[in-house]
């Protein structure tokens, strides 16, 4: 129990750390060159942009209000994922969204760029801010925004992707960079976009599945890990070779994220037990991809 209160803690610290090295990606390095995320982060700046242009808002010096928005379109996108979900939303990434939002909004922007190249920027900047939110994902958390979105047209439209959600998200930004600023901000804005999600998916293999072999002598412990990750598994008998003692076997298949989690549930159910794992399996048939 201990060592699985301790992983929690652990997961939890872990997600607000990778949540605030995106920000620090996006505040300090990206901003400054005024360029834009092609996510919901890009879509919060547009807006803010439009404030600053057509209203007297403003943001306190070095800050911005592009946390605020963000967390004003947070909102309604999380209760229409509470509305189309059958399990309550994970408190992790309320408090993880709620968390990054803040600290958008309150990690001052620097007057002049910290490096002066903006190709250079857009590598730095990208690769912090994709590791920053892969991190959170690998944690179990979520910043919100495109993952929300992805999540509530997976379960009202089948054939709907994050991916489709992105692109969408992508064309409306650069298409208002195109309108408002020029050609050059566009083209690296695609190239901060394109390294911040190639590093992403390389942190944190949402779509790498995972195949399990868990060996145990206590029969309850793929209990535990059933009721803890909602997954399920085939069990058979064994017995060791060597100390000729009974043995259960269960294999299951697992999301390259829920890794993690099924190696601290077994480890709290049976210290002595050992995992072999397979990656990047392919899977026929029946299997619940999560988010």
């Amino acid at each position: 129990m201990k060592k699985l209160l301790n992983g929690t803690v652990t997961s939890y610290a872990g997600s607000l750390f990778g949540a605030f090295l995106f920000v620090l990606g996006i505040n300090v390095i990206i901003v400054p060159h005024e360029l834009y995320s092609g996510t919901m982060t890009g879509v919060a700046q547009m807006i803010e942009s439009l404030l600053m242009r057509l209203t007297n808002i403003r943001a306190p010096e070095g800050s911005n209000l592009t946390g605020a928005v963000l967390l004003l379109l947070n909102i309604p996108l999380m209760i229409m994922v509470l509305r189309v979900t059958n399990k309550s939303f994970p408190v992790k990434s309320i408090i993880n969204i709620i968390f990054m939002n803040t600290v958008l909004s309150l990690v001052p922007i620097p007057e002049s760029p910290l490096i002066g190249d903006t190709l250079t920027s857009c590598i730095v900047g990208g690769a912090l801010a994709g590791f920053g939110a892969g991190f959170t994902l690998r944690n179990g958390g979520s910043g919100g925004g495109s993952d929300l979105i992805g999540v509530y047209c997976s379960a009202k439209y089948p054939n709907f992707t994050v991916g489709k959600a992105s692109l969408m998200i992508s064309v409306v930004v650069y298409t208002y960079c195109i309108i408002v600023y020029d050609f050059n901000t566009v083209i690296y804005s695609a190239i901060f976009t394109l390294i911040y999600a190639t590093v992403l998916d390389f942190t944190h293999h949402q779509n790498i599945k995972t195949s399990a072999l868990i060996f145990t002598t206590n029969p309850d412990a793929m209990q535990s890990v059933m009721n803890r990750l909602n997954r399920s598994a085939t069990h058979w008998e064994g017995k060791g070779g060597y100390s000729g003692q009974h043995t259960n076997i269960f294999i299951t298949v697992v999301s390259k994220y829920e890794i993690s989690e099924l190696k601290r549930v077994v480890a709290a159910a049976d210290p002595r037990a050992f995992i072999v794992m397979t990656s990047n399996v392919s899977i026929f048939g029946t299997f619940e991809k999560r988010l």
